[in-house]
């Protein structure tokens, strides 16, 4: 073979290689980077059932309490693609609260604004805008105030308020209540409320707002605080004596809590003894059974809207002028923000016993003496009541 053969033999070897690494190159894929970025929003609904017990308490409360919440997330999917590989990362960002309570009575809403939750109210009663209103709490303008909640709420202007989640006091309304609200489909939260006979029972209510609505830890705090405040009461009173009470809610009939009410609690807190012991909680008394009772204090909510008039109803009692608490002076009539503190059995109640410790014993509260009259200027000076910080 001549040289001319040969490098002819080189250029077809050299050609062929040419060609092969050519084909190689066309069938392999094309490297490009691509980064995508794209919001999807997932909603995610839960279906919650919770038993709640209060926290630290001497008295179990259990609650079962049905939550079906709708959480709406956005989340930005980046995916990057090389050759054949692909790679996917996640970023959360979290939404604000899209929570819309309605608050049916002033055991509710006093749970929900001590929690800090008070933004997020759309419903509330008169009552409770009343007391809150004495707290300086503003109150979201735009909700809705019921101005009658006896027998019941009307649940068309619920409705209407548009709420995602109901809160109930099933002391006050009943269950027959419970299963007309039950049936417009909005979420309930269930307390015992009006039907609680202590502060650990309203601590355990507190718990279980603060648990279904997603705060567990404001609950707790809540609770500790309430604590704190009687700790400190039944500090002042420890040793002093113990005076016989008569609570009036009304006077024709008279209509009194007996020691198995969240009133007669108070009492005893207090310092004092509540002493109508019938079963039944709330009896209506004669007037010869007043003067058996004998109360060395007569407490009265300001039933008859004004002090005066409210202390002339019970002065027309017969026999009442012979009862220790008239022949001593200890007849006092509660004006509406310390009514309020003493009948509502929310956690500003603590204030109510706190009231009536210092008409039993002002001298623990370095008191010279109570005015017979407990009007809202001489509670807030005195004892100068906040919601928990």
């Amino acid at each position: 073979m001549d040289w001319r053969s040969t490098v002819l033999t080189v250029l077809v070897v050299v050609l062929v290689v040419a060609v092969g690494y050519l084909a190689y190159r066309v069938n392999q894929p094309v490297q490009v980077r691509v980064t995508v970025t794209s919001p999807v929003t997932t909603t995610v609904t839960t279906y919650m059932t919770t038993t709640t017990t209060a926290p630290a308490s001497t008295s179990t409360v259990t609650t079962t309490t049905s939550i079906i919440s709708t959480v709406t997330t956005t989340i930005t999917v980046t995916t990057t693609s090389v050759s054949t590989v692909t790679s996917v990362t996640t970023t959360t960002t979290t939404s604000p609260r899209q929570v819309r309570i309605a608050s049916l009575d002033p055991a509710c809403s006093q749970i929900i604004f001590t929690l800090g939750l008070g933004n997020e109210v759309v419903l509330l009663d008169t009552y409770s805008r009343q007391i809150l209103t004495y707290f300086n709490v503003t109150i979201p303008p735009n909700a809705t105030i019921l101005t009658s909640i006896w027998p019941a709420p009307s649940i068309e202007a619920v409705v209407n308020a548009s709420p995602t989640v109901i809160c109930y006091d099933l002391g006050w309304y009943g269950p027959s209540t419970l299963a007309s609200f039950s049936s417009i489909g909005i979420p309930i939260i269930i307390i015992n409320g009006t039907a609680d006979r202590t502060f650990q029972q309203i601590e355990a209510d507190t718990y279980l707002v603060a648990k279904a609505l997603g705060v567990p830890e404001r609950g707790l705090k809540v609770a500790s605080w309430m604590s704190n405040v009687i700790n400190s009461i039944t500090g002042r009173v420890l040793g002093l004596s113990k005076p016989t009470v008569l609570f009036m809610g009304w006077s024709n009939p008279i209509y009194a809590p007996s020691n198995l009410t969240f009133i007669g609690y108070e009492i005893g807190v207090a310092g004092g003894l509540d002493v109508v012991n019938t079963t039944v909680p709330w009896p209506t008394l004669t007037p010869s059974q007043v003067l058996v009772y004998n109360p060395d204090y007569i407490i009265a909510s300001d039933f008859m809207g004004n002090c005066s008039a409210t202390l002339a109803a019970i002065m027309q009692i017969p026999g009442i002028n012979y009862t220790k608490a008239v022949r001593e002076g200890h007849v006092y009539v509660l004006g509406n923000l310390a009514t309020s503190l003493v009948e509502e059995p929310g956690p500003l109640s603590v204030y109510g016993a706190e009231i009536i410790a210092a008409i039993l014993h002002p001298e623990a509260f370095g008191l010279g003496s109570v005015p017979q009259c407990i009007n809202s200027e001489w509670v807030l000076s005195t004892f100068k009541p906040t919601l928990p910080g």
